[in-house]
């Protein structure tokens, strides 16, 4: 069997990337080892001119639930200060909250709209490259078999099967003495503050949304999605234990 490419996992930037070729007139394959769409969020929103880049390709509308065009924010946070952006001539921040999940119901929507297949509980196991193609093996319901491909797209996460097998290394940093819990969660109206429609956390203060408190204190943050609820995180350091 052969696809002229082959994208190795079909969350959010191997969907769009699907949808990208399609409308370049290149019909791709996507493998997703996941049977259906998961319903955790590892993402819960889109910043910077990706948002712009969507409403361009007519996405935004379907992602934000609204019918009006995207603005850029008057102000973020950034390492929890909050930074004011309104004073900037030509506002380059651009934010679009919504949870991952819905991102890639609407861009699998889109993919499957242009044609692309999408071949769930198939998953890339292996591959090996000569002068003119790739050949990837894969795992399927049905059993193993090959594709032959012009390309091989990685776009299967940070522990890439596919940048392992072609002995791309991934040097970096990573650190455990962090502590982190986010949560979709609705809220009493009694929560919330009616002169900033942040949140009014008991023993905490209001935070209002988007916004991150820092300090002595962990870290938290909330931020309200275009459906009304709500995503609240907290984090905090560990201190390590000096060896004795």
């Amino acid at each position: 069997m052969t696809a002229d490419v082959v994208i190795a996992g079909g969350g959010p930037n191997g969907l769009m990337l699907a949808c990208e070729l399609s409308l370049a007139g290149v019909r791709p394959v996507v493998l997703e080892r996941l049977p259906e769409r998961t319903g955790e969020n590892r993402a819960n929103g889109l910043v910077g001119q990706v948002v712009r880049m969507l409403d361009r390709r007519g996405l935004y509308g379907p992602l934000s639930g609204s019918q009006d065009p995207p603005r850029p924010g008057a102000s973020f946070v950034f390492g929890a200060l909050p930074l004011d952006l309104s004073a900037l001539a030509d506002n380059p921040l651009y934010t679009l909250p919504v949870p991952q999940r819905h991102v890639e119901q609407v861009l699998e929507e889109r993919a499957i709209g242009l044609g692309v297949e999408i071949r769930r509980g198939h998953e890339l196991t292996g591959l090996s490259q000569d002068g003119d193609a790739v050949t990837v093996d894969i795992a399927g319901p049905a059993g193993a078999y090959r594709l032959r491909t012009r390309y091989l797209i990685g776009a299967d996460g940070g522990r890439s099967l596919t940048r392992k097998l072609s002995g791309i290394g991934f040097p970096g940093v990573t650190k455990d003495n962090m502590v982190s819990r986010t949560a979709h969660a609705t809220v009493p109206a009694s929560m919330i503050d009616p002169a900033t429609g942040g949140l009014n956390l008991p023993g905490y203060g209001v935070i209002p949304p988007p916004r991150s408190t820092a300090g002595l204190r962990p870290v938290c943050w909330t931020a309200t999605r275009p459906s009304g609820d709500r995503s609240l995180s907290g984090w905090s350091c560990i201190p390590r234990r000096s060896p004795r």
